[in-house]
């Protein structure tokens, strides 16, 4: 059995890296730091005109059918460029909600939108006193005149200053940690009493509080069926951190390039640092941190496209094994720079600030493990 890629994923790869070459540098990531959308709508555009955003969606919605092994292979080269356009929070995290939960109704409305760039949508479905635990939801949906009223605060909700419109979980019966009793909506980001509180991140992507108060939200933007939203949010998170993973294993293999090629470069006491023994083993201790993640990552998105009985505890092995690699990978590369690594123009730290942020994002090591653990029955 062949486990490489097929001529068409390469191809798909090389496309991506291409436009990361040729479209986006490190100097591009660091001016949006201080762009109030937090990412460039044309090269978004360009990306959309790619079909990246439909990789994985049945081609009746606009989509190309492809698996997920397409669309890590757009990851992992997204991830070496630091991209920050939305293509997970819009497409692979509220898609996916919308493919799961949906009717064919709703599908056929929404998910050419998504896929063609005529809406930009993201997800909240995590509070504060649940942290990674999507079935803890307190934000009520209360019916009232045909619609319903929401009330509460989603926590960290990714691009929602860009978004047309924001998924939010909602309890409308049982109690907050009850998967049964939570539905999903479709909220506009300019309704009434919603407000979004931006939050500062190491990354500097956007991220915010989202404050519910007595916002309306009429019965035709229920997304799926009341009471029954948990299973769609909870796959469309498993989908986003997978994709997550491949941008993290993009990020660690820059990182590590880097590394390399300036202990090459660098010389002390009249050799280049790359020729200690101590320089050659954390180089090495990098490389199969990272390769024992990709394996993981690979596993789990074939996984998903054969639809394996243990698909979450593959993802959640995945998505712990990334983030404790990029945290590694991150600071040893700091480390092989020395002075230099800490300060802002040396590149390699803003993969560090990435690492961090993702590594709680989806979920961080401990709540995987945990989860992995549950899901093997240890």
């Amino acid at each position: 059995m062949n486990f490489g890629f097929t001529e068409e994923q390469e191809m798909i790869r090389k496309s991506a890296r291409d436009f990361v070459k040729g479209q986006s540098s490190l100097e591009r990531i660091r001016g949006l730091a201080d762009d109030e959308r937090g990412y460039s709508p044309d090269l978004w555009k360009q990306m959309l005109d790619s079909g990246w955003a439909g990789t994985t969606f049945p081609e009746q919605y606009g989509g190309l059918g492809l698996g997920f092994v397409d669309l890590l292979c757009i990851q992992e080269e997204l991830g070496k460029g630091l991209i920050p356009e939305p293509l997970i929070t819009s497409a692979i995290l509220a898609g996916s909600a919308i493919l799961f939960a949906c009717d064919e109704n709703l599908k056929n409305e929404y998910l050419p939108k998504i896929i063609g760039g005529e809406l930009t949508f993201t997800a909240g479905a995590y509070e504060l006193a649940g942290r990674f635990n999507a079935a803890h939801v307190e934000t009520t949906a209360k019916a009232l005149d045909g619609g319903y009223v929401l009330n509460g605060t989603k926590s960290f909700v990714e691009d929602a200053g860009a978004a047309d419109k924001i998924i939010v979980s909602a309890r409308t019966s049982g109690g907050a940690e009850d998967q049964n009793g939570i539905t999903l909506f479709m909220v506009d980001k300019n309704a009434p009493g919603l407000k979004l509180t931006p939050i500062k991140t190491m990354d500097r992507r956007r991220r915010f509080m989202l404050g519910l108060k007595d916002v309306k939200v009429a019965a035709d933007q229920v997304v799926g069926r009341v009471d029954h939203g948990f299973e769609a949010i909870d796959k469309a998170i498993d989908r986003a951190a997978l994709a997550l993973c491949a941008e993290m294993l993009g990020g660690m293999e820059a990182a590590l390039n880097m590394s390399v090629a300036y202990s090459k470069e660098r010389v002390q006491f009249g050799k280049p640092i790359g020729s200690f023994q101590a320089m050659k083993h954390k180089a090495a201790n990098m490389f199969v941190a990272m390769e024992t993640a990709r394996s993981a990552t690979y596993y789990a998105t074939m996984a998903v496209d054969e639809n394996m009985p243990d698909l979450r505890a593959a993802i959640s092995c995945a998505k712990a094994l990334c983030s404790d690699a990029y945290m590694q990978i991150g600071k040893d590369a700091i480390q092989i720079h020395g002075g230099i690594g800490f300060t802002h123009e040396c590149d390699v730290q803003l993969y560090y600030k990435r690492a961090v942020v993702a590594n709680v994002t989806y979920g961080d090591p401990t709540w995987h493990r945990d989860r992995y653990a549950t899901e093997k029955g240890f």
